[in-house]
């Protein structure tokens, strides 16, 4: 029985009833003769009426099989809630930035000129330990911050890189000094952020292109003298607006201002498994939020920064993060 006669609806399918047209005028599929399919394509089939099978050319795997819905939506991520970490935000703390510990559970949250949080996001009392940064604005206001084995490792908003001792945040304040390389190659706003790769370092670098740059510092001609060389780059969702860069060893995580995150793995040599992420974390609606960064944990959980005004008795308004 011809299938689709009467359109791609399973009830099409089933039975019909039309006022006019060849007999039967109602019927069902499967009984009777198919009067309706005279004239039409006989859909390979080998009844003597219809003459020899026609030879078919339909190649089922690549073309999206036959009478098959995209899997688009059905491959899509799914919208995730997110679960709000209890900290308590000092008065006047408004971080700007995240960075996960390389090799445990903690957090370290951070403003543009150097007031920092550590945190336990499995902590359920919201208890935090203050530190603060030295030396950076000599340097600009810090654009990003990465947690290594034994430093934070800060881009600054002028492109040139800042160490710190990681060690010394747990006493309250870390003496940083400036890392003797040359400044990335960064714009005003660009989102980067540098880890400690092997025995050289490895930057990742947002674009105006819609793209993010990763970057090794690799010796130059004079072999004194390092620079920052290209290794490739991954491209972004069109219309992806990006919020924050975050670099491992291991994975590249970009944040996009909507609060979703991408993850790309990386060889070891720095260059992207592949171009297209490895994962996609994409965020329920909520609350309106301003995402600010993100990182991933070594246990695979993503933690994201992100603050929100809150309207208060007497139309005041209130920063939360």
């Amino acid at each position: 029985w011809a299938s689709d006669m009467f359109g791609f609806a399973p009830e099409a399918d089933a039975w019909w009833a039309e006022p006019e047209g060849p007999e039967p005028l109602i019927g069902a599929a499967g009984f009777g003769e198919n009067t309706w399919a005279k004239g039409t394509v006989a859909y390979g089939q080998n009844e003597p009426k219809w003459g020899p099978k026609h030879e078919g050319h339909h190649n089922f795997d690549n073309s999206g099989g036959h009478r098959r819905l995209s899997a688009t939506a059905a491959d899509a991520p799914e919208p995730r809630a997110v679960v709000p970490v209890p900290v308590q935000w000092p008065a006047l703390m408004e971080p700007d930035l995240l960075t996960c510990q390389a090799s445990g559970t903690k957090v370290a949250a951070l403003t543009a000129s150097g007031l920092g949080l550590l945190i336990d996001p499995s902590s359920t009392d919201g208890a935090v330990t203050e530190f603060s940064l030295e030396g950076l604005l000599e340097l600009g206001m810090a654009r990003s911050i990465t947690w290594g084995d034994s430093s934070f490792l800060v881009v600054t908003s002028s492109g040139k890189l800042a160490r710190c001792p990681a060690n010394s945040v747990q006493l309250g304040r870390a003496a940083c000094s400036a890392v003797p390389v040359p400044a990335l190659p960064t714009g005003a706003g660009t989102a980067a952020s540098v880890v400690e790769f092997d025995t050289s370092l490895l930057a990742a670098v947002a674009t105006s292109a819609g793209s993010v740059s990763l970057l090794e510092l690799a010796a130059g001609d004079d072999e004194e003298v390092p620079t920052w060389r290209s290794l490739g780059a991954v491209a972004l969702p069109e219309g992806a607006e990006v919020a924050a860069v975050a670099a491992t060893r291991e994975r590249l995580v970009v944040t996009s201002k909507d609060g979703a995150t991408l993850i790309w793995n990386l060889r070891t040599n720095g260059v992207p498994a592949s171009e297209e992420p490895m994962h996609v974390d994409t965020l329920a609606a909520g609350p309106r939020r301003h995402w600010q960064s993100a990182c991933l944990l070594p246990n695979g959980k993503i933690v994201r920064l992100a603050s929100r005004w809150a309207r208060g008795k007497g139309g005041s308004s209130t920063l939360s993060s």
